[in-house]
C-alpha cells in the first residue's frame, strides 16, 4: 500500500496554487454550459471523465480526483491519459487496491493517495465508537455519529491528510479536498443531481458506466445540509438546473479573479 497524503504535500500543493478560486468540475449536463475563459481562470479539480474534456480543450487540470475503482479498471487507457495530462493525481485506498500489481506500481509513481475515513454510512455500536473517538482525538474532522443502526453517518473533514467523509459522489470528497487546500472560493460545476446519472462527456452509443446517483440524491443532500450547517465551507454552483437547494450550495454566476 503506497503511504497516505501526508501534511508536508498538503503544505508544498497549497503553494503550488496559481489562482484563489478552485472550480470542481463534475460530470452533470451543467458542466458543458462552463465558457473556457471561466476553466483557465481557475484552478480545476477534474474527475472521472471530465479530465478528457479538458484535455481535448488544451486545458491542463490542476487536480484530477478518482474514488472509483472501476473506472480505472474498466477505462485503463483513458485514466492512465488523465493521469499523466494532470498535474496532480489523487487517488483512494480502493482505486489503488483493487489495481492489479503493474497498475499499482504505476500508481505509487504518480498518484496521492487519500484514506476514505468509512465506507459505509451505516455500522454498528462498536464501529460507530471507534468514530466517535477519533473525531474527539481530531477535532478537524467534524462528524455526526448516531447510535441507532437505523441512522447515517454524516461528516466533513477539514484537514484531507487525516482522510476524507464518504457522501454517495466523487464531488464530496473533492470539496473537502479543495477546502484543505485552503481555497478562498471552492465553485462547483456540473453538480447537478438531475440526470439519474448522465455524465455530459459520455457518447451517444457508448459504453456508459452505471451510475447510483439517482437513488443516492436525497442521502447527498442531506449530507451537503450538514456541512453547510457545521463547517459553511465558501463552495458554490454554477448549476442553474440542480436537485441541490441553493441555500446549501449558492448560485453564482461568475468565477476567478
Amino acid at each position: 500500500m503506497n503511504s497516505f497524503f501526508s501534511s508536508a504535500q498538503l503544505i508544498h500543493l497549497r503553494e503550488q496554487r496559481r489562482h484563489s478560486t478552485c472550480l470542481i468540475f463534475l460530470s452533470g449536463p451543467s458542466a458543458s454550459g462552463v465558457t473556457l475563459s471561466q476553466l483557465r481562470a481557475t484552478d480545476i479539480v477534474a474527475v472521472n471523465g471530465s479530465a478528457g474534456y479538458l484535455l481535448d480543450q488544451g486545458i491542463k487540470p490542476f487536480i484530477y480526483l478518482v474514488t472509483d475503482g472501476r473506472f480505472a479498471t474498466q477505462r485503463l487507457e483513458e485514466f492512465r491519459r488523465y493521469v499523466s495530462g494532470s498535474a496532480f493525481t489523487f487517488i483512494n485506498q480502493e482505486v489503488f487496491e483493487t489495481a492489479s500489481a503493474d497498475l499499482q506500481f504505476w500508481l505509487a509513481e504518480r498518484c496521492f493517495v487519500l484514506r476514505e475515513l468509512y465506507k459505509r454510512e451505516k455500522s454498528g455500536p462498536l464501529k460507530k465508537l471507534k468514530y466517535a473517538i477519533f473525531c474527539a482525538q481530531h477535532p478537524n474532522v467534524v462528524m455526526e455519529v448516531p447510535f441507532s443502526r437505523k441512522r447515517r453517518m454524516r461528516g466533513f473533514s477539514k484537514d484531507i491528510t487525516l482522510g476524507y467523509c464518504n457522501c454517495k459522489t466523487v464531488a464530496y470528497a473533492a470539496i473537502q479536498l479543495a477546502y484543505s487546500l485552503s481555497y478562498p472560493q471552492i465553485v462547483c460545476a456540473g453538480f447537478d443531481l438531475t440526470s439519474g446519472g448522465k455524465r455530459f462527456y459520455d457518447q451517444p452509443g457508448g459504453a456508459a458506466m452505471p451510475s447510483e446517483i439517482g437513488q443516492d440524491t436525497q442521502k447527498i443532500i442531506a449530507v451537503l445540509r450538514f456541512m453547510r450547517e457545521k463547517i459553511n465551507p465558501p463552495v458554490f454552483t454554477l448549476s442553474t438546473e440542480t436537485a441541490i437547494p441553493y441555500d446549501i450550495i449558492p448560485l453564482i454566476e461568475h468565477v476567478g479573479e
